[in-house]
């Protein structure tokens, strides 16, 4: 999340509009990666809100040791896990039934340009529904692996900080992550074949 250091010393200031050009700067990113990690729009919309107040509650004291940026998403990041921690108690008293795949209209990948053949596109489209239903289905704490190492691009020791797990942790979740998603988008003779390589 690239966010302008002027705009962030801005809202330090207390300039006028400056806390709502920060907000329109970063909604869309933090949407995304709460959208990624709880798989379900309503819930990654609350978890939004709830960033952003703690930015507007937090701004004024960020210090600059890290970008805001990178401090922006390690918020995002935690609002995210305490809502997971949330929905995990609430469905072991029976409160939930479970998630909603997070494909939402107007938000689809760009996943191929215009030059290709209408039948890669079909197969590319396909392709990516399946991996988003599927990345959808894996446990909270497998998804929240996948999400922060192989689509936010996190290290393991960046995602094992954040999930509060060891590093081995999270190299176990993420193989078994990806042997469930090979599994449950190419099938289980894809995902025998593939689980050695």
């Amino acid at each position: 999340m690239d966010v302008d250091p002027a705009l962030v010393k801005a809202c330090q200031r207390g300039e006028p509009a400056a806390l709502d050009a920060l907000i329109r700067a970063t909604y869309a990113d933090v949407y995304a990666l709460c959208r990624r990690m709880l798989a379900d729009p309503d819930e990654a919309a609350d978890a939004t809100q709830e960033v952003f107040v703690r930015v507007m509650r937090s701004v004024l004291g960020f210090r600059g040791d890290s970008a805001f940026g990178t401090w922006l998403h390690r918020v995002t990041v935690n609002v995210c896990l305490t809502s997971l921690r949330k929905r995990s108690r609430a469905r072991a008293v029976g409160m939930v039934a479970g998630g909603t795949p997070f494909g939402m209209p107007g938000d689809e990948l760009e996943l191929a340009s215009t030059a290709d053949a209408p039948e890669e596109r079909a197969i590319t489209a396909d392709l990516a529904a399946r991996s988003e239903a599927a990345l959808a289905q894996l446990p909270e704490d497998a998804r929240a692996v996948v999400v922060l190492r192989d689509i936010e691009g996190l290290s393991t020791k960046e995602v094992a900080d954040l999930l509060g797990v060891t590093e081995t942790v999270v190299k176990v979740r993420l193989h078994r992550a990806h042997a469930r998603l090979r599994k449950m988008i190419l099938g289980p003779e894809a995902a025998e074949g593939g689980a050695g390589a």
